[in-house]
């Protein structure tokens, strides 16, 4: 079943497969962060995703943010239920 993401600003990219056999889905954040040393922010997707209701979506971090760019999903991971549609997902970053 491939999910409906619904566009919530005009610069966002729908969610792809990278590959045939990718496992998620590749996001990006539609805005430009600078976070600073020992700082959480929470970085816009501007997307929705609806969902069938016995489904979740779940964010995680690339392994490779920590060392190449110096950031992590604050828990590793993100749960995005499937009532919360329409409202945008974010990701909390440190």
């Amino acid at each position: 079943m491939k999910r409906q993401f619904k566009k919530l600003d005009g610069n966002v990219t729908i969610p792809e497969r990278a590959t045939k056999h990718s496992a998620g889905y590749d996001i990006s954040a539609s805005e430009t962060v600078t976070i600073q040393p020992d700082e959480i922010k929470m970085v816009s997707t501007g997307l929705a995703v609806q969902l069938g209701d016995d489904e979740v979506l779940k964010l995680y971090d690339r392994s490779s943010n920590p060392v190449k760019r110096g950031i992590a999903l604050i828990n590793s991971v993100g749960i995005i239920d499937s009532d919360y549609y329409p409202q945008e997902f974010k990701g909390l970053f440190m």
